[in-house]
């Protein structure tokens, strides 16, 4: 009986270190770029859309045009029109594993005057798109987007990693990223945007398991060893009572 107890510890001790040991897999990282482009090769496409005079919020026009006009122009007897640029890119080309996590996400764009404080008040919003451009994205504004662009002259760069996880957690196949300008009243504030430079560079984790620390280890190990000795104790407490 006593060495029964023994190898039941034994085995239990040798189970737990082989999980341990089995878990202890290396974090794996990656990073995508998908490319918005004029050639068939795209991973996605890019449009804008206009909300004609009377202006009531709603999408009347698509352009899909080289520069893409963002803002609102007034004119005479309140004449008013104001346009949103959208960017969407087909994320299930990623084929993403169940263990992966996106870890950051940077898109990365060109204005003709560029944007950011000093330039250009415009807004990032996300939503979840569908490869398609259609009106109704111009009232979709699910996601918006709090961080302070980084801009180099023209270039300019928005961190969305909220955006995208929120997005693809959802296994959604097409993530839209729109940009519209801050409300200003009664001002023709406006700027184009390049839709054949537009990037999206997701850097992924792989979630490796949970693995036990060593104390975890010795006190598990420590328990079994201890849970046998009462075991054998009480058995021959026993044996001598009878």
């Amino acid at each position: 009986m006593n060495n029964l107890y023994h190898k039941v510890a034994v085995v239990s001790v040798c189970t737990i270190l082989g999980f341990a040991l089995g878990a202890n897999k290396e974090v794996k990282a990656a990073t995508f770029t998908l490319r918005l482009t004029s050639s068939a090769d795209s991973d996605g496409i890019s449009f804008s859309i206009r909300d004609s005079n009377p202006q009531d919020g709603l999408g009347d026009f698509v352009n899909s045009s080289v520069f893409f006009p963002v803002g609102t122009l007034y004119g005479a007897a309140g004449y008013q029109v104001e346009y949103k640029a959208f960017y969407e890119f087909n994320i299930a080309k990623l084929s993403l594993a169940s263990n992966t996590v996106i870890s950051s996400a940077i898109f990365q764009g060109i204005s003709d005057r560029g944007v950011g404080a000093g330039r250009f008040p415009i807004v990032l919003f996300g939503y979840i798109g569908n490869g398609q451009a259609d009106l109704s994205d111009f009232q979709t504004e699910t996601y918006l987007n709090n961080n302070t662009p980084q801009a180099d002259s023209l270039a300019f760069s928005y961190d969305v990693t909220s955006i995208i996880q929120q997005i693809i957690s959802n296994n959604n196949d097409f993530v839209g990223i729109g940009f519209r300008r801050s409300y200003i009243p009664n001002q023709t504030f406006y700027t184009e945007l390049d839709s054949r430079v537009a990037n999206l560079t997701i850097t992924t984790v792989d979630v490796a398991e949970s693995v036990p620390e060593p104390t975890t280890i010795l006190t598990a190990a420590v328990a079994l060893g201890w849970g046998g000795w009462l075991k054998r104790k009480n058995s021959s407490q026993h044996d001598k009572t009878k």
